[in-house]
């Protein structure tokens, strides 16, 4: 069941976040997104399918249904890009802080010269 933050929000941004939270979930669940883009074919087709319905209840019903089918099938370990808490690269490599270079154009002058062999 979906929160009661949700349930108050108006009809078409409850959907509009059930479809973007699908997608997610359906990232989640795909290892390539050669398998992603099959399955997000199939979820924006059958949300189109169901654009045109005007019976209130009906679409409370479906809004439900897929409000719960979400929930069910949320993926236990979801993908966390490597850059965020939580990800496999979080804090590797942090860049360094930006060193102001100032060239010590004497020191250039000489070595320049040769004076240095």
């Amino acid at each position: 069941m979906a929160s009661e933050i949700v349930l108050g929000l108006p009809h078409k941004l409850r959907v509009m976040r059930m479809y973007r939270t699908g997608l997610k979930e359906l990232i989640n669940w795909s290892s390539h997104r050669h398998e992603w883009y099959p399955r997000a074919y199939a979820l924006r087709q059958e949300f189109e399918d169901n654009r045109n319905i005007t019976d209130r209840e009906e679409i409370r019903k479906k809004v439900e249904h897929g409000e719960e089918l979400l929930a069910r099938f949320r993926y236990w370990e979801p993908v966390i890009k490597p850059e965020f808490i939580g990800g496999t690269a979080y804090s590797i490599n942090p860049s360094q802080p930006k060193l102001k270079f100032i060239p010590n154009y004497d020191y250039l002058d000489e070595y320049k010269k040769g004076d240095h062999l």
